[in-house]
């Protein structure tokens, strides 16, 4: 309300700033005008008195111009013979003006309309000084004439720019209204959006621990049976590596299920100082026979020096390997998927880059709502990307999914690098 108050006030500025200069210019022609009709009357008198002795009476005009002839310092004497005092003119005559202008009461003295009058004065060879006065009516009508048109003219357009003006706020507050509408809608819509999202996320923790609980059954005899086995291939020396490796998959397992579980109730996860390339050369250990089926090459590029980061390690593998699981799939047959790392501004960036059609952007945008898939039914289940952006949060880091120019996609994890200051760390 205060801004359209303003700018009613600005508009009335505008319209008076205009109105004056031209109101100025108008008195400005009129007193030109007189100054004029006065120099008129200055022609009038010299005639009058070129021939000593002429009739003056033939030079007036009856009700408007009258002809006198100076006998004294203030006294005239009009063609009928009467004489008449006028101040004005006396001072006129004694200070050799040429021309006077005569107030309302000084032409009605002289019998003049009570309007402005304005005179001249001539003199003559024989030293005769011939006065002709004469009623400025039709000139200061006429310039008032013009004044008020001009007032008029400034009165419409002040009138009609309030009426513009007033429309025009009428239309900027409704769209303002509009606006403040929509941008309360988005953000009702944000909040039912971050509302479903955070349902999803407790349905998807929930899920978890259902999973994790009917998993640690199963596992728990697929142990027990390992160790039952373990003194029966004690001599075999390739079966007790196997069992080995079914051991430490199996505490893996365990492992990521309570990092998990962990993570589903929000707690911080138990982060220790590793370097970067140990992670990703296991997450890439933990896909090889994938990529080897699918028949889809895997390149890793590792820098030479270590990239330490504070992190969950079995997490960050597991998040690792559901944007190498995902590439893989993306990829063509006889494709490449290219797993990298690197830092910068103290960050440590891991990178998954496949070869395949590209994600579109619409996609990417929904890429981590959990359940949300382009896969066919019974391949994808919606959760690969959701777990990687959780397990991102959970590092403080930020996990971008995008096609990359020309042709793919580019997955990438954004983590804080141990080295890093505090401050940008954060």
């Amino acid at each position: 309300m205060r801004r359209q108050v303003l700018l009613v006030l600005a508009m009335l500025v505008a319209v008076v700033v205009t109105c004056i200069p031209l109101y100025i210019d108008a008195r400005h022609e009129a007193d030109a005008a007189l100054a004029d009709f006065a120099e008129a009357q200055v022609d009038v008198a010299n005639l009058a008195g070129v021939a000593p002795g002429a009739d003056l009476a033939t030079f007036e005009d009856k009700g408007s111009r009258i002809v006198l002839e100076a006998t004294s310092d203030d006294t005239f004497r009009t063609p009928s013979g009467a004489v008449v005092t006028s101040r004005p003119l006396a001072a006129a005559v004694a200070a050799g003006d040429r021309t006077v202008r005569l107030r309302r009461e000084d032409a009605a003295a002289l019998g003049l309309p009570e309007r402005t009058a304005v005179a001249g004065v001539a003199r003559t060879h024989d030293g005769r000084k011939i006065v002709v006065v004469a009623s400025a009516v039709h000139v200061r009508d006429r310039a008032i004439r013009a004044q008020n048109r001009l007032l008029l003219g400034v009165i419409i357009a002040g009138l009609l720019a309030f009426g513009f003006g007033g429309i025009a706020l009428r239309l900027q507050r409704k769209e303002h209204l509009l606006e403040r509408e929509l941008v309360r809608r988005e953000a009702e819509k944000r909040s039912e959006d971050r509302l479903a999202h955070a349902n999803k996320l407790a349905t998807m923790g929930a899920f978890a621990t259902g999973i994790a609980h009917e998993i640690a059954t199963p596992l728990g005899v697929i142990a027990a049976r390992a160790e039952m086995l373990a003194p029966r291939v004690s001599s075999d020396d390739r079966g007790s590596r196997a069992l080995q490796t079914i051991a430490e998959q199996i505490e893996k397992i365990r492992g990521i299920i309570k990092s998990f579980l962990s993570m589903s109730r929000g707690e911080a996860p138990a982060q220790a100082k590793l370097d970067a390339r140990d992670v990703l050369a296991s997450a890439t250990r933990m896909v090889e026979h994938r990529f080897g089926k699918t028949h889809v090459a895997l390149e890793v590029d590792r820098p030479e020096r270590a990239a330490w980061i504070f992190a969950d390690a079995r997490l960050l593998e597991q998040a690792l390997v559901n944007l190498l699981v995902n590439a893989c799939d993306a990829s063509p047959l006889g494709g490449k998927v290219t797993a990298s790392l690197h830092e910068t501004d103290g960050r440590v960036v891991f990178s998954v880059v496949d070869e395949g059609a590209g994600i579109e952007p619409t996609v990417a945008a929904r890429a981590t709502e959990p359940f949300f898939t382009t896969k066919p039914a019974g391949e994808g289940t919606g959760l690969g990307l959701v777990i990687a952006n959780e397990i991102a949060k959970h590092h403080q880091g930020r996990f971008v999914i995008g096609p990359r120019e020309g042709r793919g996609t580019e997955a990438r994890l954004d983590l804080p690098s141990a080295d890093a200051p505090k401050e940008r760390a954060a």
